[in-house]
């Protein structure tokens, strides 16, 4: 039993890792990690490693957003 609790714990955590990377529904996936913990099936550290994909995706968006912001600031002043 073991082997395969071991199995789907890596086949989880790998499946939210890769969703979360590519950036696919990073709220929701980030949730089911919560779920995963409660349940017993990820760790707190699995957790640390889902939640700094999350944050580096958010970091990215916010950059874009930022960068999107500034250009418009600079078209607005005619720069």
């Amino acid at each position: 039993m073991a082997l395969k609790s071991k199995a789907r714990h890596d086949l989880t955590l790998r499946s939210i890792k890769r969703e979360v990377s590519a950036g696919r529904d990073v709220a929701y996936w980030l949730d089911r990690t919560y779920a995963h913990l409660d349940s017993g099936l990820l760790t707190e550290d699995d957790i640390a490693e889902v939640e700094a994909l999350a944050q580096a995706y958010y970091d990215a968006l916010d950059a874009e957003d930022k960068a999107d912001q500034e250009l418009k600031e600079n078209v607005k002043i005619g720069a």
